[in-house]
């Protein structure tokens, strides 16, 4: 063999061996995982005329990009219930159906969750009030207008919906205060066969992208005013479209028993997890312990290997194999503050509700890329 000829041979198998080490752009590696830059955004009420709320707590994010950003939660007044951000800046959402006047009277909407498929199609799940009594209601955003998705029958169900869920990006699933799971597909919502008399509460349902769909519910038992126990229920629903009880159990003296099911499920991919002094998984028939945390404040799950959770200010980090404690000294300035509900990200930027007293902030990380 020549020697032009071996050198270029060399030469290939080290251009070969370069690319096959070369890094996933599109996964950060474990040396970047505390490579992110932090920032604290604030919310601003921008409507003229108007005096802000005193009282904001966001429970739920979710975006199509980084460039555009909605969440929801608790509000002393209706219209700080909603909010969006374009990627510089947090303000109030104008233009959303807070109030108004139909055939049943005057109307006030509350919203508690939200998720989409994309940015024209946005899903806001609440209640829709009147002095009397109200009804569930999801609300969609278009790019351009919002809308009120309709229901199979015409007649939504009572109660408020508390929470919800997408599955595959054809299927939204929502839960109510009344017991109620709620499906939508094809345009329509509609009221699942009830199964449950219990109230459900956020993080009640959870989805897979293989087709399952689950609903959790508990009820805690007090007597004389102190809490003995949580009984709690883990249902499936199966191909045929009814729901099973498959599990049951009862926590004797405080909400969490630090084994198996507790109160609250979550899901990414085809990985169920619920929430019990950490993250346990689902796996066949048997829970297995996935995060061992003193609580579960909130979580933002990216994909299967890429998951956040936090408590408090104490915020983890999965990325493939292990976890990771993050630092962040920016948080510890705002004493008292904790992280809490469901955040969003896009695998480089993350977003995360941080309460402080009366007001949220949002806790806003973009990796830095090398």
């Amino acid at each position: 063999m020549e020697m032009k000829t071996y050198i270029h041979i060399i030469l290939l198998l080290i251009i070969l061996f370069g690319l096959s080490c070369r890094k996933d752009p599109t996964k950060p590696s474990d040396t970047d995982v505390q490579n992110y830059e932090w920032n604290i955004d604030t919310l601003h009420y921008d409507i003229p005329g108007r005096i802000p709320p005193q009282y904001v707590n966001l429970q739920c994010i979710w975006g199509s990009s980084p460039n555009d950003i909605w969440a929801v939660g608790y509000s002393d007044i209706p219209s700080g219930e909603l909010w969006h951000s374009d990627g510089k800046k947090w303000t109030v959402v104008k233009n959303w159906p807070v109030s108004g006047i139909d055939d049943s009277g005057g109307y006030i909407n509350d919203v508690y969750a939200v998720t989409g498929f994309d940015s024209n199609n946005v899903f806001v799940f609440g209640y829709h009030g009147y002095d009397s009594g109200g009804t569930a209601i999801v609300l969609k955003w278009n790019g351009s207008s919002w809308s009120t998705l309709p229901w199979v029958d015409g007649k939504p169900p009572h109660g408020a919906l508390v929470w919800g869920e997408k599955q595959n990006n054809d299927k939204l699933w929502a839960v109510s205060t009344t017991g109620l799971v709620i499906k939508y597909e094809n345009g329509f919502l509609r009221v699942e066969s009830r199964f449950t008399d219990d109230r459900f509460w956020p993080n009640g349902i959870a989805a897979l992208d293989n087709g399952e769909v689950y609903a959790n519910v508990w009820k805690e038992s007090t007597y004389a005013s102190q809490m003995i126990g949580t009984r709690t229920k883990l249902f499936k629903r199966e191909l045929s479209g009814s729901w099973n009880l498959i599990e049951e159990k009862f926590m004797i003296g405080s909400s969490f028993d630090g084994v198996g099911l507790g109160r609250g499920i979550v899901s990414v991919g085809n990985r169920l997890f619920c929430h019990n002094r950490g993250l346990w998984e689902k796996i066949e028939d048997t829970w297995i312990k996935f995060l061992s945390i003193e609580h579960i404040g909130g979580e933002c799950l990216i994909s299967e290997n890429n998951i956040w959770t936090y408590f408090r200010q104490d915020l983890r980090y999965y990325h493939h194999t292990e976890w990771t404690k993050m630092e962040i000294p920016l948080v510890t300035i705002y004493s008292g503050s904790y992280l809490y509900g469901r955040g969003w990200s896009n695998g480089y930027e993350i977003f995360l509700s941080l309460v402080h007293g009366s007001s949220t902030y949002i806790l806003h990380g973009k990796l830095k890329i090398k």
